[in-house]
Order: structure tokens, then C-alpha cells, then sequence
């Protein structure tokens, strides 16, 4: 079984590579296998399948595992791997721990109970539940708007890591820097908070961020990197104007359809990784325009 990971080991770009799918809308592990080695040339600090840009939420347990195996597999050492969990019920979320487990996952970055409310507690209950049953560490992916997990809770889980298995928090909701300046300042020395607002990557960054599994590091992987050592070295200008470059491509892409407009930038890059999933395999002709437009300046712009 792979390493576990640790705080430490949850530093830099992690990007969230996307789920390759045939045209029949089964997974595709070759195109993963070139993706996951197209990052991990480029010198990415570790993958993550399963997330949200994966389309977590269209995935079931035997899809998760065999993208972690796949991945894992692919990397052969070189970088570590994490799982994403997207889903309602404890008992599924411990489910796909264990595959994901078995499959070679070294973390798991996992959402809090989507589409009913949650008490602070369930969700607590939620975590160390996944972390007892699975055994593997945690990174909480807090992305929902209507079931946050707050500062407070935050804090009390990563003063009960034992029982949580908290190593790491992804902070995405409404780019909230505030948030992420409490969670810094606060428990910042017990957990990597990493930050993955596509819109203010560089401001996050700039402010303490350990690091990055945003949706932007798997459409741009060459600029989020060329942001990340712009950061660390102090370069504001050269970190501008690639924060700039990264917003124009990822604005273009919300505008409609996330993941189906992940996809079709990283196919407009040569790089097949076919359709999403139904219902979200659609874009609108206007917008691919756009991404081609916004992809086209992005490409233009020296990284180095």
C-alpha cells in the first residue's frame, strides 16, 4: 500500500484531472493515463481523480476505484494520488473510501453531505466515520455554498485529527478569503489549507495558501505552476498577469457548464478526454467560441 499522506505532503498544484470518457460515455483509462502523465512532466506536486472537476457527482464507487488504480498505477511513485468523494450518505461515502483505499488512494478529499442540511455535528460524525472505516487521511472539500463547514468546525476537527483523520482543507465557497485567513491564522500549523477559487487562485496564494486542487490546474497546469513559483519567489507582476490569464479562460468556462467546458478546453489543447457524462454534455456553440478565444490569449502569454 502507497505512503499515507500527511500535512506535508499536501503543498503545491494538485490538479483535479478530469474523468475521460468514450463517446459512450464509458471511462476511457488510456486518455486518464495520458493525462495523468502530461501533469506529472510538467511538475505537478500530486493528482487528485474523483473531484469535482472529475465529475465526482456522475461517478459510482467501481468507476472511483478504477481511476485511483489507474492513476496510481500511472504514477508508479512519482507523485502521490488522493480520491474525491462526492456524495449524501455516510454509509456510500465510506464505501467508495474503501475502494479508493484498495485501489492505492493515499488521501481522500471529500465533500460534506450534499443536497439536505446537515447538523454540525452529522457532519463531524461524517468525517470521523469515513477516516474509522477507511483509515485513510482527510481533506475536507468545502464547496458548498448551502452546507459549509465553517471556521468553528473546522477547528474542532483539527483538534481531534486522531478521530477525524484531518490532514488538509480545500477551500472553493464564493471565494471567501476571509475564511481562508481565519483558517491560516488559526490552524494553519495542524493542516495544509489549500485554496482552489479559479477566479482569485493568485490572492489566495498570495496570502498564505499551501497550496492549490483547483479546477484551473487541470485545464492550465502550466500557468497555475508558473503562478505557484510566482508567488513563492515574490514575482507580483509576472503573478498578475497569469492570474489574469487564468480567470479570462476559467470565466468563459463558467458562464454555462463547468465540467462540459473543462472538458472541451482541455480537448481544444489537443488533449482528448472526450464528453461528460448526461446531463452535463453540453456547450453551447457561443461559448466554446469564447473558451477558444480566452484559451487562445492564454497560450499566447510567455510562462517562463
Amino acid at each position: 500500500m502507497p505512503r499515507l499522506l500527511t500535512k506535508e505532503d499536501v503543498v503545491g498544484i494538485f490538479p483535479p484531472v478530469v474523468s475521460p470518457f468514450t463517446k459512450d460515455e464509458e471511462l476511457d483509462l488510456d486518455a486518464l493515463r495520458r493525462e495523468v502523465e502530461f501533469n506529472i512532466s510538467l511538475g505537478v506536486t500530486g493528482i487528485c481523480v474523483g473531484g469535482s472537476t472529475g465529475e465526482g457527482h456522475a461517478l459510482d464507487a467501481e468507476d472511483l476505484g478504477h481511476l485511483v488504480r489507474t492513476a496510481q498505477e500511472t504514477s508508479a511513485g512519482r507523485v502521490p494520488v488522493m480520491a474525491g468523494i462526492i456524495t449524501t450518505s455516510t454509509r456510500e461515502a465510506v464505501k467508495r473510501a474503501k475502494v479508493a483505499r484498495d485501489a492505492g488512494a493515499q488521501c481522500v478529499m471529500v465533500t460534506p453531505p450534499i443536497y439536505q442540511i446537515c447538523s454540525e455535528d452529522g457532519v463531524y460524525d461524517f468525517y470521523a466515520t469515513i477516516h474509522k472505516e477507511s483509515g485513510l487521511p482527510t481533506m475536507v472539500y468545502n464547496v458548498l455554498t448551502t452546507a459549509p463547514v465553517t471556521v468553528p468546525l473546522m477547528q474542532r476537527m483539527a483538534a481531534n485529527q486522531s478521530e477525524t483523520g484531518l490532514i488538509a482543507t480545500k477551500e472553493s465557497i464564493g471565494g471567501s478569503l476571509e475564511t481562508l485567513t481565519a483558517l491560516l491564522e488559526t490552524i494553519g500549523d495542524k493542516i495544509s489549507v489549500t485554496w482552489a477559487h479559479d477566479w482569485l487562485l493568485y490572492p489566495g496564494l498570495a496570502i498564505g495558501a499551501t497550496g492549490s486542487v483547483s479546477g484551473a490546474a487541470a485545464l492550465l497546469p502550466r500557468h497555475c505552476l508558473a503562478l505557484w513559483d510566482a508567488v513563492q519567489t515574490g514575482d507580483i507582476a509576472k503573478a498578475q498577469k497569469l492570474h489574469f490569464a487564468i480567470t479570462d479562460v476559467c470565466s468563459q468556462i463558467s458562464r454555462f457548464n463547468w465540467p462540459a467546458g473543462v472538458k472541451a478546453c482541455i480537448n481544444m489543447q489537443g488533449r482528448d478526454v472526450g464528453p461528460c457524462r448526461a446531463p452535463f454534455n453540453r456547450v453551447p456553440e457561443d461559448q466554446l467560441e469564447r473558451i477558444s478565444a480566452a484559451l487562445k490569449r492564454a497560450e499566447a502569454m510567455p510562462l517562463s
